[in-house]
């Protein structure tokens, strides 16, 4: 049992560094910079987060009375049936694995953040972020992120305990829709991003059709990043943490692959699983 919650708890940890599909907070509004349009890509992108926990403070101060959010507690249920009542959507299932040992639905969180610039601008000060140029353009401007509902699932494969996700991609708009960079960049810089890789990503990316997950990582944290082919255009991307800590102290190696299709997220890894055995499941999941 104390392997599983422990799965569970690192499943929840990397779901948390991709923002955009568990409970709102300052870091996770932060991806609601997207435009509203059907993605055809995710792009996943580690960074070592730097910002000291006054300036985190200071953030919610700043820009929380521009934030609503709307959304429910996470939910433990006992059968996948249950689970789909809930969710909407009907659960994959990884050949060979005939049940569940635990499952929790996060239930759809809708933000909505407008933009004050006075605001804004404070806030980036705050992070020492002066040289994001804002223009007036952006004032008022509204974001608006729906993401989930959410699947977090644990279960056992020959002694192996792995924890599962599944969720919808996310859908975003910006109203009135405008030229998205700048305040990509001023958001990045928000989430602790390093200013050079912020204002490439800011300037680079395909904002209309590409889905960016920053995964922020403390300060001497190790993890590989690799991508990985799935087959029929698929792509996938598989995150190894050299010395991840479980609840109990233990230090293990942990795998887990994030891939998509057209209409869902998907997450799946374990202490010590094979990385085969992972690309194989996403290949065959049915």
């Amino acid at each position: 049992m104390g392997r599983r919650k422990g799965v569970l708890w690192i499943l929840m940890g990397i779901a948390v560094a991709l923002a955009f599909v568990l409970s709102p907070s300052l870091q996770r509004v932060a991806h609601a910079v997207l435009q509203g349009f059907r993605f055809r890509r995710v792009l996943v992108v580690p960074y070592t987060f730097a910002m000291p926990q006054a300036s985190l403070e200071n953030l919610r101060r700043i820009l929380g009375g521009d934030l609503a959010v709307e959304g429910a507690d996470p939910r433990l249920v006992q059968t996948p049936e249950e689970a789909e009542t809930l969710l909407g959507f009907r659960i994959r299932r990884l050949p060979g694995v005939e049940a569940f040992a635990t499952l929790q639905v996060i239930p759809v969180t809708t933000v909505r953040w407008t933009v004050r610039l006075d605001h804004l601008r404070e806030a980036l000060h705050a992070v020492g972020a002066d040289d994001v140029a804002l223009p007036e353009t952006l004032d008022g401007t509204a974001m608006t992120l729906t993401g989930g509902p959410v699947l977090l699932a644990t279960l056992e494969h020959q002694g192996t305990p792995l924890g599962f996700l599944q969720a919808p991609l996310p859908a975003l708009t910006m109203s009135p829709e405008g030229d998205v960079r700048p305040l990509a960049e001023a958001t990045l810089r928000l989430m602790g991003m390093p200013a050079a890789e912020a204002r490439r990503l800011a300037n680079t990316v395909d904002w209309q059709t590409t889905l960016l997950l920053p995964v922020p990582l403390a300060a001497g944290m190790a993890v590989e990043v690799q991508p990985a082919s799935l087959g029929g255009g698929r792509e996938g991307t598989l995150f190894t943490f050299p010395t991840a800590a479980t609840p109990s102290g233990e230090l293990v190696a942990v795998r887990f692959l994030l891939w998509h299709d057209a209409e869902f997220l998907y997450g799946l890894g374990g202490p010590e699983v094979d990385p085969d055995r992972l690309l194989a499941w996403a290949r065959s999941l049915r």
